[in-house]
């Protein structure tokens, strides 16, 4: 269950748009993406992954460079910036 809070503010047969907005130390919960996604970060910062075999990895968010994810990763992310930090995340589901 995410500590993280979440606004989807786009869902259709093509893609789902959800703003991500972490307090530090919230996170997203275990999940697994379904689709490919794109992440925009709005604030930056440093976020902690866990991936499902429970290691750990940091990572360095620059506001404004986005990035791809791939369907089938699995994960849990946890704000490690020491304040508020948000993404975008859109999925691309067709």
């Amino acid at each position: 269950m995410p500590t993280a809070q979440f606004d989807i503010s786009a869902d259709d047969d093509r893609v789902r748009v959800t703003t991500w907005t972490f307090e530090d130390g919230q996170d997203t919960g275990h999940h697994r993406h379904e689709y490919d996604y794109i992440v925009v970060p709005i604030s930056g910062g440093t976020f902690e992954i866990t991936e499902t075999d429970g290691t750990t990895r940091e990572m360095t968010q620059e506001a404004g460079g986005a990035y791809l994810g791939r369907a089938g990763t699995e994960h849990n992310v946890i704000n490690r910036a020491g304040r508020t930090a948000v993404f975008v995340e859109i999925e691309l589901k067709a």
